[in-house]
């Protein structure tokens, strides 16, 4: 299954086939980064589930201008392979990475990762959401990597 397909179930409302989709991988550097800091990770993989797929899909989002659209949100596994830059949230409880990428709009996609992300029995690399944001928003954070800057 991709992210298509998973997104096609949701708008229709259909029982899903599958829960989560491998949708990237954490790089060495940034697992390097997270073990200076003692942060650990449950999976080199990262997932993308139904709940996390809805949630940066829903119409809330959209109509405040926040939601991705369907071209990005199909671009996600190429935002984890080549992002314009990634940063880390040390402010949250969670130590959240936010994987960033310009779209062709200048806007900034924003996808929020959460390294130790548990459910029941289940433990993994999850995005938990995603959107647009704009530069200022992201001075807050810890830059890891890249070169982003306000357009």
């Amino acid at each position: 299954m991709n992210i298509k397909q998973m997104l096609d179930e949701i708008k229709t409302q259909k029982k899903l086939t599958r829960n989560k989709i491998k949708v990237g991988i954490l790089k060495d550097e940034i697992i390097e980064f997270l073990e200076k800091r003692d942060i650990e990770i449950y999976t080199k993989e990262i997932y993308l589930n139904h709940k996390g797929l809805s949630h940066l899909a829903r119409e809330s989002k959209n109509k405040r201008g926040a939601g991705l659209s369907e071209e990005d949100i199909l671009k996600i596994p190429e935002i984890l392979e080549m992002p314009s830059g990634i940063y880390f949230d040390n402010e949250k409880k969670k130590l959240n990475l936010l994987y960033c990428k310009y779209n062709n709009y200048e806007k900034i996609i924003k996808l929020v990762i959460d390294t130790k992300y548990k459910r029941k029995k289940e433990a993994m690399t999850l995005i938990k959401t995603a959107g647009y944001v704009e530069f200022a928003n992201l001075v807050v954070y810890e830059k890891i990597y890249g070169n982003m800057e306000s357009r």
